[in-house]
């Protein structure tokens, strides 16, 4: 092929270029084959045939960043702890395999990270250019759908251990931040409201301190987030399970929580623990959208920044009186409830004389006010403002996969989550892999399975094919292109 391309009078570099990728694509994929091959080699040769009964091979295709991979892998009966017919695939266990149904966590990866920045459409086109797999707007579609659904799945766990109060995450904080937002999606179809044409996306975050990574450069620390369109109470539940999955929530002391007001926001000032506070960009731009003479607004800003929070009640009401215009009136009575019912959160927490306990050392305790930051970071951005319509189910695990990205936790969930799919008569796996570790005792045979961080049986018999397998491990440029 590249003799080809050579021969032609012009040289197109974009053309060589594309070809030369493909050629290395091919290559990894052979190169991966071979490997799984005289690895499952390996492990028929050295299995204890007592335990594991061959039944002969069978076909699977992985999606991979250098593109479909099919080989075939032995397939092997077994007995589970509990005396029943199991199969179970060797090679997958000593690989651990980390795939995504039939696509591997690297690719899963890289097309969840593209259909967050963009449509399904160019994230399919943006991974079949640069990657060696080819895949369609669809096959984006179901990858963003199942990765979702999972994560979902893994958050109604936490959520119903959090609330029988059986999970406790590693991470212990005296304080934590909490802030929530909603933002309005575009509903599609038979999911529409019935009035409008748009639902309410509730979203949290929650984080223990802010960090300093340069000059007047600042990020929070240990991030979580959640998405959802659940009802109030649900929310907070799911919030609370995601919480609990990350810190240990009997060391919380105190918690902070910043909002706009909203209902379900103030359904999380569970007991005297949590402060409630207004978010400062909702405060301020009710005030500025509603009063529009300069002199009252500056009075109305200056006696907030005295805390004089009843003279800021009176004076609107006061101005309210004196308005002709009903439509000018009606706005100023809206701007005073707004505050009235807002009014424990008026002033920042900072300023009311909480005694907050003592951050850790490299963790400061700064001003809240990020919220409409990550409303566009997480959702707006790919679901608000590029006149998309959504389903209820598909908005919502978008969000989820979101939330995810902008806690930079996305790779981590994806790897958490894959796991080889076999087919439905083989799905019945043994719940703990025999190791012959466990029987030279008894049997004197067997392979032992790799310990992680190790080359592939450094540890057991030495025979031809471990050699070779390890020596391929072992080379660099062929490693880089099988895992990279």
């Amino acid at each position: 092929m590249l003799e080809k391309i050579l021969s032609e009078k012009e040289i197109n570099f974009n053309k060589l270029e594309k070809e030369i990728f493909k050629i290395g694509c091919e290559y990894a994929q052979r190169l991966m084959v071979n490997i799984f091959k005289m690895i499952d080699d390996e492990l028929a040769n050295n299995r204890d045939k007592r335990i594991f009964r061959h039944k002969g091979k069978r076909k699977t295709t992985l999606k991979t960043l250098m593109g479909e991979v099919e080989f075939e892998r032995n397939i092997y009966e077994t007995r589970s702890l509990e005396g029943e017919k199991a199969f179970v695939y060797l090679l997958d266990r000593v690989m651990d395999f980390k795939t995504f149904g039939k696509i591997s966590t690297n690719l899963a990866h890289k097309i969840s990270e593209n259909a967050c920045i963009c449509s399904f459409r160019n994230s399919a086109k943006n991974i079949t250019e640069l990657t060696g797999q080819s895949i369609s707007h669809g096959g984006v579609w179901n990858v963003v759908q199942s990765l979702g659904a999972k994560i979902k799945e893994t958050e109604n766990e936490y959520s119903e251990l959090a609330a029988n109060g059986e999970i406790y995450g590693q991470k212990e904080t005296k304080v934590l931040f909490e802030e929530a937002d909603g933002v309005w999606i575009n509903i599609q179809g038979k999911d529409r409201p019935k009035k409008g044409r748009k639902l309410e996306m509730k979203v949290a975050v929650a984080y223990d301190g802010w960090e300093k990574h340069g000059k007047n450069r600042y990020e929070l620390r240990n991030k979580i987030a959640v998405a959802g369109y659940d009802r109030s109470k649900e929310f907070q539940k799911r919030k609370e399970g995601i919480i609990s999955s990350m810190f240990n929530t009997d060391e919380i002391a105190m918690r902070i929580l910043n909002g706009d007001g909203g209902s379900w926001i103030k359904a999380g000032l569970i007991d005297d623990t949590v402060h409630y506070q207004l978010d400062p960009f909702h405060l301020n731009r009710e005030i500025i959208r509603t009063v529009k003479d300069k002199e009252q607004k500056d009075a109305i800003m200056k006696m907030l920044s005295e805390k004089r929070i009843e003279d800021v009640l009176i004076y609107i009401k006061a101005i309210e009186v004196i308005t002709e215009d009903n439509e000018r009136k009606a706005k100023l009575e809206k701007l005073y409830q707004y505050l009235s019912n807002n009014k424990e959160g008026l002033i920042p927490y900072k300023e009311r004389g909480i005694k907050l306990p003592s951050p850790p050392e490299g963790v400061e305790y700064r001003q809240l006010g990020t919220m409409e930051h990550h409303i566009c970071d997480i959702i707006a951005q790919r679901m608000k403002h590029r006149k998309t319509s959504w389903s209820i189910s598909g908005s919502e695990k978008l969000g989820k996969i979101l939330t995810q990205k902008v806690c930079k936790t996305l790779y981590e969930k994806i790897t958490q989550l894959s796991k080889i799919i076999l087919p439905e008569e083989y799905t019945r796996e043994i719940k703990e892999v025999i190791s012959a570790a466990k029987m030279p005792l008894q049997t004197g045979k067997g392979y032992k399975y790799p310990i992680t961080g190790k080359i592939p049986f450094e540890e057991t018999y030495v025979t031809n094919g471990r050699d070779v397998i390890q020596s391929m491990l072992k080379d660099r440029k062929a490693i880089d292109l099988v895992y990279r």
